[in-house]
């Protein structure tokens, strides 16, 4: 696995990296600080092909979260929240500093041990174990699964704690789900230690660590509680011998199905290499090759090694005492919840951490976040006000207020948002982001992208930011630049829709319709249910002339988004094309009525009005366009036309040559300017309109014809007679009855 990130690089805008802590067969391990604060934690993230698509990923969220959710326990590493950054997951837990020789776990304390453990040492850590497997159980976690040295750490002070729990399931359902192809995918070696491993023998394939598998799980795949306490009686063995490897082992040549068939067959004889002190019979019961002969769970255990422990010492161990959870904690959970989209959850969580501090602004700010999940603005405006009275430099509250501010229309208010955000801390990298997006939505295109760079400064991976700058770009007409990024963001995140969906939206502007389908395609391969995919899908399908299967896109959007202002208007555009136009004129309304300034719905909405007669409420439709988009040359055109219908030639004038302000290569204003003033006589002037439409087309037929007839009847022969030579050599057949009267005109003109 290449390296991700190297000292210095900002992981999601927020937490800078500090080193490597450690590398495995399913990803690698961060020491990382949370900016502006300092406080170290550790960051676990995966190798791609465990996340290559949503179903991996999901399989690994599920697992990790019931991680999270075991909480606050002494003898279980925490894992505080699970995140996507990038479309990358990441694990954030507890960092264990190593003690003054360098161990962080129990397999480094048996690396250099030469003897057995000290067994009141070992006792202890022993009964820790099972009281985190106890919890662990009692809060949804069935198995761990890989239970070994590395995922057993200590801290300075001596406590033990249990880490990993879930990661080895997820890991199976991810390459079950991949159809467990090929040979085994070994993580490490003989020499250093084998490490979690796909597996695949004797038919059957799993994930664990060669050498602590129970010979149930190598023979059927079956696992429960009993296998983990096996794996457990493993490790017991190797601190009363003081072993760095498990009991069980055989030369390893290079072929892993050789090596677990000999550790299974000696596994199945149930004879364990013998060891010193008072927990030998406990370890053999633990080793017992059936389940039924073992401990049925970790409480049992407990019992047997908390009476040796008194035997021993004369004293009981201590018992963890459960405690409160703190605010902090419900927040972390509540975070973790709401990042899975378990927002109502979520929601529980940041009240559990309110009713323990009512001033705690992380929890308020948290909620607001939670209840923009589920579009719930206003409130979520209220909490973020609650967050920041009590912590007015709270820049995360200042950016998601900014957020909800934007939802409900109040743009000025939600920039001022992220100028206060970003003036706290001016590398706030989100803030920088929704600024961003912001201003894009403003059309302030240039702008936009200045933001994402801003953010792609502190954070090169940010694949959203990659994909938010493709998109400026494609407002500038910039598409092949546009491109670029968005084969970044992908590059990045093979599974970002929005990427894909920007990719579709650019090809597509450069004549590549096929290829614009295969990107919405893409998009909703991964996510059936984006309304904007849909709506672009159908879009160019509709460009197609394929209207039929465009409304089913459209229609397939609305019933994800009924709000979807864009999809209503296509819709219309597509039933205006097979003739449904009340139908078409009721979609453009659809679409004002969630969006009053949608320009294209106003214009489409025009068009469907003049198609039926109804030309000043066609008019109307182009004054209102032209109120959010004066500079619109196309609809001062249609503008003109229909004044022009309605026998308004002076006005039409006037809104051709607004068109011509804005287009002056727009030949058809043109044209249509000169119609109108030869409609006054103003022949001499129609003519120069007819020279500046064939100035850009002189392929016009029509300019030609207009301009031979506006010469002809200024006396102009000469001049008429070139120009109806002209027209009637680019004339197509339509045009028979304006060639007849242009040849019967021509002749006329000869004689003379």
């Amino acid at each position: 696995m290449s390296e991700l990130y190297k000292k210095g690089d900002v992981i999601g805008g927020k937490y800078e990296v500090h080193r490597t802590l450690g590398r495995g067969g399913f990803g690698v391990v961060y020491l990382a600080c949370e900016q502006g604060k300092g406080e170290p934690c550790a960051l676990k993230t995966f190798k791609d092909e465990f996340l290559s698509d949503a179903i991996a990923r999901e399989a690994f969220k599920k697992e990790a979260f019931l991680w999270v959710n075991l909480g606050e326990h002494p003898f279980i590493l925490s894992a505080r929240w699970v995140e996507e950054f990038s479309g990358r997951l990441f694990v954030k837990m507890d960092y264990v500093a190593p003690d003054n020789r360098g161990r962080t776990n129990l397999a480094d304390h048996l690396v250099n041990a030469g003897a057995p453990l000290d067994s009141i040492q070992g006792l202890e850590w022993a009964i820790q174990f099972c009281f985190g497997m106890e919890h662990a159980v009692s809060h949804g976690i069935k198995c761990h699964r890989d239970i070994n040295p590395r995922n057993i750490l200590i801290l300075q002070d001596g406590t033990l704690k249990i880490a990993d729990f879930g990661l080895a399931a997820g890991a199976e359902m991810v390459w079950r789900g991949m159809g467990s192809q090929g040979q085994s995918r070994i993580t490490g070696g003989a020499e250093q230690g084998f490490g979690l491993s796909l597996l695949k023998t004797e038919g059957n394939g799993w994930c664990g660590t060669p050498g602590y598998i129970p010979p149930e799980v190598y023979r059927y795949g079956a696992v429960d509680i009993r296998s983990d306490i096996y794996s457990f009686g493993l490790v017991l063995w190797q601190m009363a011998a003081g072993s760095p490897s498990p009991p069980f082992v055989v030369p390893y040549c290079g072929d892993m199905e050789t090596y677990l068939r000999g550790v299974y067959r000696q596994q199945l004889t149930g004879r364990v290499p013998p060891v010193e002190g008072p927990w030998c019979r406990t370890i053999e019961r633990c080793l017992k090759p059936d389940p039924s002969d073992r401990y049925q769970d970790f409480r049992e255990l407990r019992d047997d090694l908390t009476l040796i422990f008194r035997k021993q010492t004369g004293r009981t161990p201590r018992v963890p005492e459960a405690g409160e959870q703190g605010a902090f904690f419900w927040c972390d959970k509540g975070s973790s919840l709401d990042a899975l989209g378990r927002h109502e959850e979520a929601m529980g969580c940041f009240d559990k951490a309110l009713e323990i501090d009512l001033r705690c602004a992380a929890a308020w700010g948290n909620k607001g976040i939670a209840l923009l999940g589920l579009c719930r603005n206003e409130e979520a405006i209220a909490c973020f006000d609650k967050a920041l009275a009590i912590h007015p430099r709270y820049e995360g509250a200042w950016n998601a207020k900014g957020l909800a501010l934007k939802a409900v229309g109040r743009r000025e208010e939600a920039m001022g948002c992220y100028e206060k955000a970003l003036e706290i801390d001016p590398r706030y990298a989100a803030a920088w982001g929704n600024k961003g997006w912001f201003l894009d939505s403003l059309a302030q295109h240039e702008e936009a992208i200045s933001c994402f760079d801003k953010v792609l400064s502190i954070d090169p991976r940010s694949s959203l930011s990659w994909g938010g700058k493709g998109v400026a770009l494609h407002g500038l007409g910039r598409n092949e630049e546009a491109i670029a990024c968005f084969d970044k963001a992908l590059i990045l995140d093979p599974l970002d829709t929005g990427a894909w969906n920007g990719m579709g939206n650019a090809v597509r502007v450069l004549g590549r319709p096929e290829d614009a389908l295969a990107c919405f395609d893409k998009a909703l391969a991964i996510d059936r249910r984006y309304a904007h995919a849909w709506s672009n899908k159908g879009g160019i399908l509709g460009s197609l002339g394929k209207h039929e299967e465009a409304i089913g896109c459209f229609r397939k959007a609305l019933d994800i988004d009924t709000r979807h202002a864009m999809a209503w208007c296509n819709l219309g555009i597509s039933l205006e094309a097979l003739g449904q136009r009340e139908e078409a004129i009721a979609s453009y309304d659809k679409a004002l009525a969630i969006d009053p300034g949608h320009n294209l719905a106003w214009k489409s909405k025009g068009h469907a009005l003049g198609s039926l007669g109804r030309y000043q409420e066609e008019i109307d439709c182009y004054d209102k366009a032209l109120t959010f988009a004066p500079d619109d040359a196309a609809v001062w055109y249609d503008k003109a036309v229909a004044l022009g219908d309605l026998g308004r030639h002076d006005e039409a004038i006037g809104s051709y040559d607004k068109a011509l302000a804005v287009h002056p290569r727009y030949a058809k204003a043109w044209y249509n300017k000169g119609n109108a003033l030869a409609g006054f006589g103003r022949h001499a002037e129609a003519i120069a309109c007819y020279d500046g439409a064939l100035a850009i087309d002189p392929q016009n037929a029509a300019a030609w014809n207009g301009k031979a007839i506006a010469e002809d009847a200024t006396g102009k022969s000469g001049e008429a007679g070139r120009s109806y030579r002209t027209f009637i050599s680019l004339a197509p057949e339509q045009y028979a009855e304006q060639i007849a009267y242009a040849r019967k005109r021509l002749k006329e003109l000869e004689k003379r």
